[in-house]
């Protein structure tokens, strides 16, 4: 038996952090795209042995979700759940039960594709998938520059000093990750609007709460390169999922003057928007 899967990893506009239990008691909100960069997943069965091997479009802890595409890869892999919904869920649940501090809004990513606006209660999830017109998406694929820094990034890690914050109660802490999720809000509201220069804006907004939630988030090397690129044209600009290193999202409208004054020490992503989410490539027994 072979089976072949790929699915998209995803870029987070806003409201990362905000998918994480327990907070979602006080509900959590994510803005997120797929990218058609791709976690491949290949099962061989035979009567002798099984082989299973991961093929990656993008460098691991980039801070695009990555491990969450490749799991959600992989129990599509080894099962056969075909609504992508379920298969989200039965992901995250299994990260959950082996201790992983960490949200749904990867695995919601890598299964439905699209750009999704992810609300979080408790353990429901309810979800918008934001529809825009081919020219609007276009144009905001023409805007976006994806930076990777080339330093790694460990999202337990990060989220553990943030959630173990939540659990002690504190205040600060939780009232930055409400801000979080309320600009989450403003960026969807913006997207319909078709206002994409203030959904662009947000990300300075996003980012400066952000840094807010713990020390770690940001580096000398993360500021160097937001700063490079707000002063060569970029609008807007935040890092991709716990921060602490990954990828840095720019916002402009020269692009190619941002992505001459970043690119030097750091990796530019090309991308466009993925609709498909996770599909099986092969599968023959």
């Amino acid at each position: 038996m072979i089976k072949i899967v790929k699915a998209p990893v995803r870029i987070d506009f806003g409201g990362g952090t905000t998918d994480i239990y327990p907070f979602t008691k006080k509900g959590g909100a994510v803005l997120n795209a797929a990218i058609n960069r791709y976690i491949t997943g290949i099962l061989v069965a035979t009567n002798q042995k099984v082989s299973l091997e991961y093929h990656a479009q993008i460098p691991t802890s980039s801070g695009l979700g990555t491990s969450g595409a490749m799991n959600v890869v992989w129990l599509s892999l080894i099962s056969d759940i075909e609504k992508k919904r379920t298969l989200a869920e039965k992901v995250y649940q299994l990260e959950q039960a082996i201790g992983i501090v960490g949200g749904k809004q990867d695995e919601y990513a890598a299964a439905l594709g699209g750009i999704n606006f992810l609300e979080f209660k408790d353990e429901k999830t309810h979800i918008t998938q934001i529809h825009l017109s081919k020219a609007v998406i276009r144009q905001l694929e023409s805007k976006l520059v994806l930076c990777y820094t080339k330093k790694p990034h460990l999202a337990t890690d990060v989220n553990n000093k943030v959630i173990e914050r939540v659990l002690q109660g504190n205040t600060k802490t939780i009232a930055t990750l409400k801000k979080i999720s309320h600009v989450a809000h403003e960026m969807k509201n913006a997207l319909h609007a078709n206002d994409l220069n203030h959904f662009g804006e947000l990300f300075n907004e996003e980012w400066s709460y952000r840094k807010q939630l713990h020390p770690r988030i940001t580096t000398p090397k993360l500021e160097a390169t937001i700063k490079k690129g707000l002063n060569n044209g970029a609008n807007g600009a935040k890092v991709c999922g716990a921060a602490g290193g990954g990828s840095i999202l720019f916002y402009c409208d020269n692009k190619k003057k941002v992505i001459e004054a970043v690119k030097k020490s750091n990796h530019i992503i090309d991308f466009k928007f993925d609709f498909r989410g996770i599909r099986v490539i092969k599968h023959k027994t």
